[in-house]
């Protein structure tokens, strides 16, 4: 394989802070030494306007677990689910152009002016893969891109370079990165769930959403200690028991709604409840 399209600003690597944190950060666009410069002190708790580590940087704090996000434009609510943005469909299915191995530079055409606009490096470490013609089966992360407005030809910029040529002219798809311009999850949900709000956040900033681990939950209905919870289909950013009531001893058997966790300590509807997250480790 080709070496990756970074600078050595870019590159990640799993870091301990004095407190004993461990902290994951992954291969990104984004030049998160030269913001932060050295591995300091953490504090899950807290919000910047400034962004400070890749979207997705886990942060490991015993049992639990933070990942690295970015508020949408709505505030954020503490102990409340949040979820991705969901995919554009005209980011789906669309033009690309004909590219050898080893390519980083991919040529994307949204389908639709103005609702499928991108702002500069909107999608920088989310994904592309190509669905028809030769490299299918592919998805490669996304370093940069300039304002793609128009519905014109823009130019992606990839981390990892094209591992099988794009041949014929086929199309393609991008995803925006977990963690950017994360909402409050409607109930249903619309996207996948990214983690539980740390605290109350400001529009539009960056900080941390618990993903695995003790913590807590607001609650919609009647919650059992020991049983599953999922994303509530009623109350936006609340969980809800499971349909199918699983414990260790009782297995799902064919159960489709995502479990988010267990309940460690009940507390009312409306009110919090401690959850055992397992979101994502």
């Amino acid at each position: 394989m080709a070496d990756r399209n970074l600078t050595q600003y870019m590159r990640g690597g799993i870091f301990t802070t004095r407190e004993g944190m461990e902290l994951h950060v992954p291969p990104s666009g984004f030049d998160w030494r030269g913001v932060v410069g050295g591995i300091g002190v953490i504090d899950p708790y807290l919000e910047t306007l400034a962004q400070q580590y890749p979207l997705g940087t886990k942060l490991v704090y015993g049992e639990r677990i933070y990942k690295y996000m970015r508020m949408g434009a709505v505030a954020g609510v503490a102990g409340n689910l949040y979820q991705d943005v969901v995919p554009l469909a005209g980011h789906i299915d669309e033009v690309i152009g004909t590219h050898a191995i080893g390519a980083t530079a991919i040529d994307f055409t949204p389908a639709v002016a103005v609702t499928d606009d991108l702002t500069a490096d909107e999608l920088q470490d989310g994904y592309f893969w190509p669905n028809d013609e030769a490299g299918e089966g592919g998805i490669y992360k996304i370093r940069s891109h300039p304002a793609i407005t128009g519905a014109v030809l823009g130019v992606l910029t990839l981390i990892d370079p094209l591992a099988a040529a794009i041949v014929a002219a086929g199309t393609g798809t991008v995803l925006h990165a977990p963690g950017r311009s994360v909402i409050i999850h409607p109930s249903p949900p619309t996207a996948p769930i990214f983690g539980v709000a740390m605290r109350a956040f400001t529009a539009a900033y960056y900080g941390w959403a618990q993903t695995w681990g003790p913590g807590v939950g607001l609650v919609d209905g009647t919650v059992v200690i020991g049983e599953s919870v999922v994303a509530s289909d009623a109350v936006d950013g609340a969980v809800e028991p499971a349909d199918q009531a699983i414990t260790e001893a009782a297995p799902p058997t064919g159960h489709g709604e995502r479990l988010l966790g267990y309940v460690m300590a009940v507390n009312a509807t409306t009110e919090y409840a401690g959850i055992y997250w397992k979101i994502s480790r």
